[in-house]
């Protein structure tokens, strides 16, 4: 089992997308801040950039996050996890994102 932490900028831009290659598969991920409700928000896309999931609000310890929205097994090595380092189980703010609250690819494949 393997485990990668993603670029997440603290602070940064509202809105951003990245790519990432997980399991030698590139994805494009893009981050949404929502100022109303103090969430980011996932939309996971292909390496043709098409949406395979959109608006995945990013919860801390929440298992399948990504893998119980994705069709066609596309996810079955891993899936993404939000992680608050100081164990507080705090969900992502645009003050903490990035920096004690993170997201990582965890995959089963090593």
């Amino acid at each position: 089992m393997s485990t990668k932490e993603l670029d997440i900028i603290n602070q940064g831009p509202k809105r951003y997308e990245f790519s990432s290659l997980f399991d030698g598969a590139r994805f494009y991920l893009l981050f949404e801040y929502n100022d109303r409700n103090d969430t980011w928000y996932l939309t996971l896309k292909d390496t043709d950039r098409e949406v395979i999931v959109q608006g995945i609000p990013l919860l801390t310890n929440i298992d399948n996050l990504i893998s119980r929205y994705v069709i066609d097994d596309i996810f079955l090595t891993g899936d993404i996890l939000v992680a608050d380092s100081q164990q507080n189980k705090r969900d992502p703010s645009f003050e903490n994102f990035g920096d004690e609250v993170s997201a990582f690819y965890t995959s089963i494949i090593s």
